[in-house]
């Protein structure tokens, strides 16, 4: 197939479709991008699991199929080409890097337009965080180096978010927490977050995992103590603030239960665990969770330091991290929508390995 989408059930996410297409018509002002290549890991499950709750599946809807499915399509980040082009304001040759589908192809109406990056200005996307929006136009922009597009594929995304949430801890005084839990420690997001925070004084970075991803994560030298799951019992005293990937309730409950009111601050980042979401309706002690949305602190930097101060100081923590990074995991590319639907269910399933990261092209 030439042209094909991705379709996730919405209300289950192991039933999927690849269904082939034809090319949108272009309307006046629009231009067609070819998709090449995405990242895939966890964190796009988690855009799965909080779609409803935050918009997710809002960016590129599906029309209804009669088949009395509610069909959506995954956003990933990756690159893509301009093939064609009914705007006067983008030219076709354009590579840009952005928030893609898991298709062949995307028709972006383009707003917004300058020499680095533009908009989606879609009526159905008005409504949603301009982060996602928006493309860089790879050829202006600084940061970009062709050798490492799988890197910024895979990692950027989540390290911004890691940056924010590094950020957000610290706008806060990390809450009075002398102890940063992050659950999930095995995830890009989380070892992300653990390598800032190593960075400042008086913080201990304490990672939860599955019992096997212990020896990984300790591996990558960013945790001051790393414990299994069922461990979770011998975290350290002391007030303590939780940053939990996982959106497992158990694991959220015996961190709660461990530190009770010593806990300062419950944040809610990720659903990798996305099937253990429910939990017991018992009131947990400590803080109630809260769901951390980075748009949010990029709203809030912007307008406290002003035009293109969180991106120069996301550039300034990218390099190092990613320098580290190249040691910590290895990237492997898929080819064609079988490769890819199989990459979807694999991570879907937990049965990916920390240690490896899948660039997808379609």
């Amino acid at each position: 197939m030439d042209n094909w989408d991705l379709l996730v059930d919405r209300a289950d996410y192991r039933n999927t479709e690849v269904v082939g297409s034809e090319p949108a018509a272009l309307e006046d002002g629009q231009i067609r991008v070819r998709v090449d290549a995405f990242g895939f890991t966890a964190n796009n499950v988690t855009y799965a699991a909080a779609g409803d709750m935050v918009g997710y599946w809002t960016f590129f809807p599906v029309a209804d199929r009669g088949d009395g499915v509610h069909w959506g399509r995954v956003p990933v980040w990756g690159f893509g080409d301009v093939v064609e082009s009914r705007s006067d304001l983008v030219i076709g040759g354009d590579r840009l890097f952005g928030y893609f589908p898991m298709s062949t192809e995307l028709v972006i109406t383009p707003a917004s337009v300058t020499d680095s990056s533009l908009s989606d200005g879609a009526e159905h996307r008005a409504g949603l965080p301009p982060v996602y929006n928006r493309y860089v136009r790879c050829a202006a922009d600084p940061g970009y180096d062709p050798e490492f597009e799988a890197e910024q594929m895979l990692y950027r995304p989540l390290f911004f978010t890691s940056f924010l949430i590094d950020d957000f801890l610290a706008d806060h005084d990390m809450f009075g927490a002398s102890t940063v839990v992050l659950a999930s420690a095995s995830s890009k997001t989380a070892f992300g977050t653990a390598h800032l925070l190593r960075r400042r004084d008086g913080v201990r970075v304490v990672g939860l995992t599955s019992p096997g991803n212990v020896e990984f994560v300790e591996g990558l030298g960013v945790y001051d103590v790393v414990l299994p799951y069922d461990r979770a019992g011998e975290l350290p005293d002391g007030p303590a603030a939780l940053v939990d990937m996982s959106g497992n309730a158990a694991i959220v409950r015996s961190v709660h239960e461990r530190y009770g009111d010593e806990l300062q601050h419950s944040m809610i980042v990720g659903i990798t665990h996305w099937e253990d979401r429910a939990g017991s309706s018992e009131p947990m002690p400590g803080p109630a969770p809260e769901f951390f949305f980075a748009p949010t602190q990029i709203e809030k930097r912007h307008a406290d330091w002003g035009p293109g101060v969180v991106e120069a100081r996301l550039a300034d923590s990218w390099m190092p991290f990613i320098t580290r990074a190249a040691d910590w995991v290895t990237i492997t590319h898929h080819h064609g929508p079988d490769a890819v639907r199989d990459v979807f269910h694999q991570t879907l399933e937990g049965e990916t390995r920390p240690d490896v990261a899948n660039v997808l092209h379609p």
